[in-house]
């Protein structure tokens, strides 16, 4: 689904980063606006916001109970006869959220993971979800527990942000003859989703590219 095919008073859920803040507020549609849509103002500390490029938000259909989420590439401040509105421009984040089992993508990267004794050590991660994520502990197995409350940070190879996120540890197996452990991601960010849709786009390309490569 577009943006602009949003119908005008559907009621936007929105979670945003800004000034280094993140918050969760809500807007409703009041009519599509070229790529995109006019939106009511959004406002943080009692003012309006004039440029946001780091936010999500979710419509959930009435009847069937449904949610989508979209990304917001820009939301800008625009003034008409003097009452302040809100341009939002993005698109549909297709990764699903609600199915049970979630597309997993072998990731294969190193990530800085923070233990409850806020120790800190250089993981591999196996793969990841928008649910879970594996990691591969080997000698540190013994500082990993199922229940603990572990913190990653990971480098967008795309873009070279950190991703930061709370995961609980709820198994621990092994990949092979290497230790690891599976988590439950605990908070979904912008930014982890983002990266995930970026797997998701070059896990398709290497696909068409091998049928390419194995129809020649």
């Amino acid at each position: 689904m577009r943006i602009n095919s949003i119908t005008p008073g559907t009621k936007l859920n929105i979670h945003l980063t800004y000034r280094d803040m993140s918050f969760d507020t809500s807007s409703f549609v009041i009519s599509s606006y070229g790529d995109g849509a006019l939106i009511t103002p959004v406002y943080f500390a009692g003012k309006i916001i004039e440029y946001c490029s780091d936010a999500t938000f979710e419509i959930v259909n009435p009847i069937t109970g449904i949610k989508r989420r979209f990304y917001i590439e820009d939301m800008s401040r625009v003034d008409f006869a003097g009452s302040d509105f809100h341009v939002i421009r993005g698109r549909e984040i297709t990764l699903s959220v609600n199915n049970r089992k979630a597309e997993r993508f072998k990731i294969q990267r190193e990530a800085t993971v923070t233990i409850k004794d806020k120790k800190s050590v250089r993981l591999i991660i196996n793969d990841l979800s928008v649910r879970g994520i594996s990691l591969l502990v080997g000698k540190y197995s013994d500082n990993f527990n199922i229940g603990d409350e572990i913190e990653i940070d990971l480098v967008n190879e795309e873009t070279l942000k950190h991703i930061t996120f709370v995961s609980k540890i709820i198994r621990k197996f092994k990949v092979g003859d290497l230790d690891a452990v599976g988590c439950e991601v605990k908070n979904v960010s912008t930014g982890l989703l983002m990266y995930l849709q970026f797997k998701k786009m070059q896990k398709h390309s290497h696909n068409d590219q091998r049928m390419f490569e194995e129809a020649i």
